[in-house]
């Protein structure tokens, strides 16, 4: 399995983000997910959310933010049996996309045991796990060919923690799709920490671009496409 390879080298633009207020979403169910405070509070709102996640986000907001990011990730893999992890899965609303296209090898990973509950009914993943996503990964090193993650990397939820264990766990060739919330991309460190991979070469940016989480509203955040290096260089 070979990723499309792409020449492309992206420089994020300068974004103003919002400081010293309480995150705002499109409607209170997303304004309560921005503000959680700690992981306790992220397990009660999903445990009692997961089986109306779906209906709130897709029907009641018209979240496209999945579908983006996943669409990105198919330009990148061809290979239909390609592994693909999806990090912090939630329902499975990413992959959907995904395995319509043919992809059958597909995990996924998340906080909430009742979210977890809900992707499995839907049969799209190979195997799922309850976890969290700022611990060590229960993967081999080189072992994936894809990590893909939408509404992860935002307010009350995940920093860029993660990265170090996604550039690990992917194989060289292997491409990350994630989003960011704009509000996060500097003061998280999110910025800082992919500039540091991509001045190690453990990562290369193939797009990165701003874009809507919600139909037909304002750019969110980023949109961000990066391909694991072959050579490691300590700098």
């Amino acid at each position: 399995m070979a990723p499309k390879d792409s020449s492309e080298q992206n420089e994020a633009p300068t974004v103003t983000e919002t400081a010293g207020e309480a995150p705002t979403g499109p409607g209170k169910f997303v304004t309560e997910a921005y503000n959680l405070e700690n992981e306790e509070s992220m397990k009660l709102f999903y445990a009692r959310w997961a089986r109306e996640y779906d209906q709130q986000m897709v029907e009641g907001l018209n979240y496209v933010s999945p579908g983006l990011i996943a669409g990105k990730m198919m330009e990148r893999l061809d290979d239909r049996d390609a592994k693909i992890l999806d990090l912090g899965c939630g329902t499975g609303l990413t992959v959907y996309p995904l395995a319509e296209q043919g992809f059958t090898n597909l995990y996924g990973i998340d906080l909430s045991r009742e979210m977890v509950e809900v992707a499995n009914r839907k049969g799209l993943y190979k195997g799922l796990q309850v976890g969290d996503v700022n611990l060590p990964l229960e993967y081999e090193s080189d072992s994936l060919d894809g990590v893909i993650s939408s509404g992860t990397f935002t307010h009350g939820h995940v920093g860029p923690g993660p990265l170090d264990e996604i550039c690990r766990i992917l194989k060289p060739g292997g491409i990350l799709a994630c989003t960011v919330h704009k509000d996060l991309w500097q003061s998280m460190g999110f910025a800082d920490r992919f500039k540091q991979l991509e001045n190690q070469s453990r990562l290369r940016c193939l797009s990165l671009e701003m874009g809507p989480y919600y139909e037909n509203n304002q750019p969110e955040g980023w949109f961000c496409v990066y391909r694991k290096e072959s050579i490691k260089i300590s700098v």
